[in-house]
């Protein structure tokens, strides 16, 4: 039996026989209607929630594209700027020795940079930390930059005033080679003595210079320094060259900075070929590599 509010659905057989009938309440269809207006209706809630997230997903990747792109950026200007810093050091280094040497840190004027170089080298936090380093090391480079060329500015004027004076020190290493021994005390096998100069690994017969404007006070054999050259300089400074090979100059001779006066060699107490060289203040033996520039 089959209320007057049901649905009967009838079905054929593949050989067109019995029906098979299937039968639905009355309420299926109303139900299945609800069912699609319901989904309907929250899909029309929902659909603008789903449009939206989907757009915040999609913008939230272009934006960490565009950081990662920011961050890469900002990592080669520091490594730019870290080769500026290494570039701009050994002018630094020039400047301050030649302070040094015109007095002109004695003169009462700035002798520290302005800026601040040591700054954190991990700066891999984030952005915003990047930033700052990046920030904060640029404005140490203006800084540094800024304070060398004032100082670049204040030498040449020094060195202008002090020309003579300048020409007269001896700032030109004598010969070019591998530094083989310091100035100071060393050991010497078993004995531990003072080494009153420097020595410069050279080949035999390389030539000598003379480091400044001089005068030749003595070309002569010492015992233990082998062949010498000495020269004589302005403001009590005098110059002292061993274990050469032969002397290119004579006593009483007047020399310019960079005249070539001897060839290196052997000479004397010595187990290579290498020049020693003194400079002596007011006869006594002071550093030369606080004269000689880089």
């Amino acid at each position: 039996m089959t209320s007057c509010s049901d649905y009967v659905l009838y079905f054929r057989t593949r050989r067109g026989g019995l029906r098979h009938c299937l039968r639905l309440p009355g309420w299926a269809p109303l139900a299945a209607l609800a069912v699609v207006v319901a989904g309907s209706m929250n899909l029309c809630i929902h659909g603008t929630d789903i449009l939206d997230n989907y757009r915040l997903s999609a913008g939230v990747a272009v934006v960490r594209a565009e950081r990662d792109q920011e961050r890469r950026q900002l990592l080669t200007i520091r490594e730019r700027l870290a080769g500026l810093r290494f570039d701009l050091a050994p002018v630094a280094r020039l400047n301050a020795k030649l302070s040094q040497l015109t007095r002109l840190d004695a003169a009462g004027t700035n002798s520290a940079p302005m800026g601040s170089p040591a700054l954190a080298e991990s700066a891999y936090g984030g952005e915003r930390r990047l930033s700052r380093h990046l920030s904060a090391l640029a404005l140490a480079m203006v800084e540094e930059i800024a304070f060398q060329e004032t100082r670049q500015r204040q030498l040449a004027s020094a060195l202008k005033e002090r020309a003579l004076e300048f020409a007269a020190r001896p700032s030109l290493w004598p010969t070019r080679g591998s530094l083989n021994s310091n100035f100071g005390y060393r050991t010497m096998g078993r004995s531990h003595e003072f080494h009153k100069g420097v020595d410069i690994g050279a080949p035999i017969g390389t030539p000598v210079l003379a480091p400044a404007d001089g005068k030749v006070v003595s070309v002569a054999y010492e015992h233990g320094y082998g062949l010498t050259v000495m020269l004589e300089h302005r403001n009590g400074l005098t110059t002292l060259y061993a274990h050469l090979r032969a002397a290119e100059v004579e006593e009483g001779e007047a020399v310019t900075r960079g005249t070539r006066i001897a060839l290196s060699g052997m000479s004397g107490r010595t187990t290579g070929s290498h020049l020693h060289y003194e400079v002596r203040l007011n006869g006594g033996p002071v550093d030369p590599m606080d004269f000689m520039l880089d």
